[in-house]
């Protein structure tokens, strides 16, 4: 078996220096991408004694230390594009370079690749690169069974995993648990001899010069900004004061709206309180902001966003949906939507994208936001690379600018800086993770719209055979008026105590860091963060967490923010609004009976106006019941 593998050497996470709003990678100590080290080792792994692997890396003279340490943990050879020709180059750009190396030194059986990168939080290459060599591509890839020419997968998904079938050629990106890391010390592979890297410059590959580097890259990035805390950041002295700190902020109780709030909208807001237009903006191409969407609730935010932006550029907003079903997309319009495509028959990823990108070509929107799930990152990133589009992979924020552009705002390096991106391609695409938008007012009196067909795609090249969720519930936690976040620092033994809190809280859905449940402690559907859910309820109290920017990235929409840690230099304290230094199991007992003796919990709960279903499901749903229901099977609908 021939295999690629594609590597990134990245500054290191603990240590990054800004100068003038860019990201200095001089003078910093460079690793190569955690994510790439476990697609090598697994590539070495496949391969066996009778196996090649490439490696391929693109980057400065000093990537060429990605290639040797990979080629020392295994790997045959490797290949490096290094030229100045390259610089500037966005996620499109890279990858055009990378399909050309691949094509140049293929063909390959199994091109393997890291889920994304920690100092760009993209996963966008490795599609890419995948649609660019016209092969079936499948991300976060858990455990991985070739037998002869077809192959079987389990992938990491949001609230499970799922297990998909297909056939080589292939490309796969590897989630962090596939398999040990690939490591060597630099004095190990420093010995790799010169002769067993291949550098390219771009004359060498087989692609005109305008699609390389910063002319071949239809986005570009503006000045960094590092982010500050925006929070209270007080310390409570006791519990009785941080509870009377969370009632003086609103913590329990939604704050009634003003009757005059229509009066006093902006015009951006005031795009969601009346019917919008008929939809004639098309000068060139449509004057519309386009959202795909496959799930109800992430619509809602979507549509609310894309209404903003259609305020400030006189357009409209139109939906792009795999929902058939018409009960289960009732409200669109209400949040938004002018127009709704439909996409039928359409349940894997590949085949949402050829809908989606051959609808998009004809009529070039605006705009074009799609859903930042696992599989809408997929989906978009497919889009982009066949229609030649800029793509910002999970954007935090979205502006217009004074010349009628959308600026997309995402995080690097784990939340701690944002990036303002910018896209000069005709339709300027982005990817929201869900919970990230706040949800826009409703529009009073819009009508139900009736769906336009959208041509059905050719099938898919990978199927899904089997779907298994972590949990009961999957949406619960996006859902949640309140909702109690649990770090490392609590052990599940304490759990019982945290079922209790929650209960005070009204029944708080549970949310945990990535290292809860990387442990397997609480399921990974609970996660909340950069690799996980955002969320924004109004209440969000931390248990046991330090505070790390990849986690707090996921709660910064919250209405209030209240932790509880033992260690008073913890970075969670400058994050939040209400602080309690202390051990959490003298705290949160305290906490629980100071809720209990003011009856937060019933008020709560009379102040909601859940979705139907919502409180039945999640009320009285312990820690344990939710260990309990990891990973229950599903049948995927229409497959064996």
């Amino acid at each position: 078996m021939k295999i690629a593998v594609l590597v990134k050497q990245i500054p290191a996470p603990v240590e990054f220096r800004m100068h003038e709003g860019r990201l200095v990678r001089d003078g910093v100590p460079l690793e190569v991408n955690a994510y790439c080290r476990r697609a090598n080792a697994k590539a070495v792994e496949l391969a066996g004694a009778d196996g090649e692997v490439v490696v391929f890396t693109m980057g400065p003279p000093a990537a060429a230390d990605a290639l040797r340490e990979m080629i020392a943990c295994g790997a045959h050879r490797g290949v490096h594009l290094s030229d100045p020709a390259f610089a500037g180059s966005d996620t499109l750009a890279t990858a055009v370079a990378l399909a050309a190396a691949i094509r140049r030194e293929g063909p390959f059986d199994l091109v393997l690749a890291g889920l994304n990168s920690l100092d760009s939080d993209t996963g966008q290459v490795p599609v890419e690169v995948a649609e660019l060599l016209d092969l079936p591509f499948a991300a976060g890839v858990r455990d991985l069974d070739v037998d002869g020419r077809s192959f079987t997968a389990r992938l990491e998904t949001d609230d499970g995993y799922h297990t998909v079938a297909g056939d080589l050629p292939v490309a796969l990106s590897a989630a962090e648990r596939l398999i040990a890391p690939s490591k060597a010390p630099p004095e190990v592979y420093a010995e790799v001899a010169d002769d067993r890297i291949l550098r390219l410059a771009a004359a060498d590959l087989d692609v005109p010069a305008e699609q390389l580097g910063a002319s071949g890259s239809p986005t570009s990035v503006g000045p960094v900004r590092v982010l500050t805390a925006t929070r209270r950041a007080l310390r409570a002295a006791s519990v009785a004061e941080a509870v009377d700190m969370l009632e003086e902020f609103g913590a329990f109780v939604d704050a009634p709206e003003p009757d005059d709030a229509a009066a006093d909208a902006s015009p951006a807001s005031a795009a969601l309180l009346e019917v919008g237009t008929d939809g004639a903006h098309a000068e060139v191409g449509e004057r519309s902001v386009w959202c795909f969407f496959t799930e109800p609730p992430v619509g809602a935010e979507l549509l609310g966003e894309a209404a903003e932006l259609a305020a400030w550029i006189s357009g409209t907003v139109t939906a792009v949906t795999t929902i058939a079903d018409a009960s289960e997309r009732p409200g669109l319009a209400a949040a938004g939507a002018d127009r709704l495509l439909l996409i039928e028959s359409a349940a894997e990823p590949s085949e949402q994208a050829a809908a989606l990108a051959a609808a998009a070509a004809e009529r070039l929107p605006w705009g074009l936001l799609v859903e930042g799930t696992r599989s809408g990152r997929v989906v978009a990133s497919v889009v982009a690379a066949r229609c030649g589009w800029g793509l910002t992979g999970d954007a935090v924020g979205l502006e217009v600018s004074p010349s009628g552009r959308l600026v997309a705002w995402k995080p690097a390096f784990g939340g701690r800086l944002q990036v303002p991106i910018l896209s000069r391609s005709p339709v300027q695409m982005a990817t929201i993770r869900p919970g990230v938008l706040a949800l826009r007012p409703s529009r009073a009196d819009a009508p139900e719209l009736e769906p336009e067909l959208l041509p059905a795609p050719p099938p898919a090249r990978i199927r899904t055979v089997a779907v298994e969720r972590d949990d009961a519930d999957t949406g619960e936690l996006r859902r949640a008026r309140t909702v109690v976040a649990v770090g490392v620092g609590v052990q599940p033994d304490g759990y019982p105590v945290i079922d209790e809190l929650r209960a005070a809280l009204g029944d708080a859905a549970l949310g945990a860091t990535r290292r809860v449940t990387d442990q397997g402690w609480v399921p990974r559907g609970r996660q909340i963060g950069v690799t996980g859910h955002a969320v924004s309820p109004r209440l969000l109290v931390a248990v046991g967490s330090s505070g790390r920017f990849n986690h707090t990235v996921g709660i910064r929409n919250a209405g209030v923010l209240m932790a509880v840690n033992s260690d008073p230099d913890a970075e969670i304290f400058d994050q939040v609004d209400v602080g309690l230094v202390g051990e959490w199991q003298t705290i949160v007992p305290k906490l629980t009976a100071e809720l209990n003796k003011r009856g937060i919990a019933d008020r709560i709960r009379s102040s909601e106006a859940p979705t139907e279903g919502t409180a039945t499901a999640r009320r009285g749903m312990r820690v344990s019941d939710l260990r309990a229901s990891r990973a229950k099977p599903v049948r995927a609908s229409g497959h064996p």
